[in-house]
């Protein structure tokens, strides 16, 4: 009689066991509204330029650049007026057949693409922008006086 509760205790034991560990399996579920992995994620893009004063480098993390254009998730970078562009290893950058972030010059014409979640962009919030394509042109040459 003690061996059958003790294997029904221990069968009971191990059910609940392998239930609390289904329950807390991070690859089920729903994502995250806010935050890292977050779904809905959208696409911002900035169009801009570069600062006189900025010249990134290549081990830079990050750049300063002045919002002139953006889509509808942008519009709060474009109201500010600059945003911070985080710049990480994924991230792919051209200019004029330069792949690196040390090819950009000051004033040069730039476009970017990130993701960031909409629910943070909700009532004009402005979460970091990691950039995962940036494109960049030389500024347009002035006019010349005739």
């Amino acid at each position: 009689m003690r061996l059958k509760i003790l294997v029904v205790a221990l069968v009971a034991s191990l059910v609940a066991v392998s239930a609390a560990l289904a329950h807390d399996n991070p690859g089920k579920g729903h994502k995250p509204k806010t935050g890292p992995g977050c779904k809905p994620a959208v696409t911002v893009m900035l169009n801009g330029v570069l600062g006189a004063d900025v010249d990134p480098l290549d081990g830079d993390t990050s750049f300063v650049l002045t919002v002139l254009h953006s889509n509808k998730h942008g519009r709060a970078y474009k109201q500010a007026g600059s945003a911070t562009i985080l710049v990480d290893a994924k991230t792919r950058i051209r200019r004029e057949g330069a792949k690196n972030l040390g090819s950009l010059a000051p004033n040069d014409r730039v476009h970017v693409q990130a993701k960031a979640c909409k629910a943070d962009l909700k009532d004009g919030g402005m979460p970091d922008l990691t950039a995962r394509k940036l494109g960049a042109h030389p500024a347009e040459a002035s006019a010349p006086a005739s």
